[in-house]
């Protein structure tokens, strides 16, 4: 089945809730939830781990006012693979054993990749602050 085509129900859904930040930071703490439960399964899993990461903290960066050079489309995506992420019925229900997760790592690794150049100018800028923050 085609990525895009899975995908797109969650991208209409992340559109809808990118207009409510009540919802977004219900969905940013779900998920934070769901990463605790899974770090140290293996090195799969975190990269997953770091990969969710990176959209937590860039949503959480804009949503908050403290950057704001990310593109809608950008937002867009990675609220939708946060959404993929947390919903445990999707294509391949994540209660199924050593198969559940492999759909959300797809689409998780879809995303980062089509993102991936607004990501690194985000770990760039998040890199500049620690660096302030230091001195």
């Amino acid at each position: 089945m085609n990525k895009e085509k899975v995908f797109k129900k969650y991208k209409d859904k992340a559109e809808g809730l990118l207009k409510d930040n009540d919802r977004i930071n219900n969905l940013l703490s779900t998920t934070t939830h769901r990463l605790t439960d899974l770090i140290g399964n293996s090195d799969k899993i975190a990269n997953l781990v770091d990969k969710v990461g990176v959209f937590l903290r860039m949503i959480k960066a804009q949503v908050r006012g403290h950057y704001s050079e990310l593109p809608w489309r950008t937002m867009l995506l990675a609220v939708g693979a946060l959404l993929y992420f947390i919903t445990p019925l999707d294509m391949i229900p994540d209660f199924i054993p050593a198969l559940g997760l492999t759909d959300d790592l797809a689409i998780i690794f879809w995303v980062y990749n089509s993102i991936k150049e607004d990501i690194e100018q985000f770990r760039l800028w998040e890199n500049t602050i620690e660096l302030e923050n230091e001195a």
